[in-house]
């Protein structure tokens, strides 16, 4: 892993994990201060098939747009959220991407039977 990258795992209550590589290039800052806060233990909410989880970071936008991809992992200051999102779509406010999701399409389908409020641990990769 080139040190520009930052490999994440997911591990939502309920059982599903996934995986995500976030780019370093993409936005510096917000990806050296999720990475000093690992493990972070957090709350999940699927909303507008996108899964927000609070990170309480307090950055703003670098490189902001409003249109994602399914997969795409992005800081939302709005609610200083990291989001996943489970459909190509224009977004309700302006996100930063940081990367994508590796696991597979139906691991990603699954975070829609994540219940609202569910736990979640942001971690380096179980080895």
């Amino acid at each position: 892993m080139a040190q520009t990258n930052l490999l994440l795992e997911f591990d939502f209550e309920g059982g599903t994990i996934l995986q995500a590589l976030l780019e370093r290039v993409n936005a510096p800052l917000i990806l050296e201060e999720v990475k000093v806060k690992l493990p972070i233990e957090a709350r999940a909410a699927l909303m507008r098939n996108e899964m927000q989880i609070t990170l309480g970071i307090g950055k703003g936008n670098i490189k902001p747009t409003k249109e994602v991809k399914r997969g795409d992992v992005a800081y939302m200051p709005l609610g200083d959220n990291l989001c996943i999102y489970l459909d190509n779509m224009t977004t309700f406010s302006q996100v930063t991407i940081l990367g994508r999701i590796t696991s597979d399409s139906e691991t990603l389908e699954a975070l829609k039977s994540v219940r609202r409020g569910a736990a979640v641990v942001i971690r380096f990769p179980q080895d």
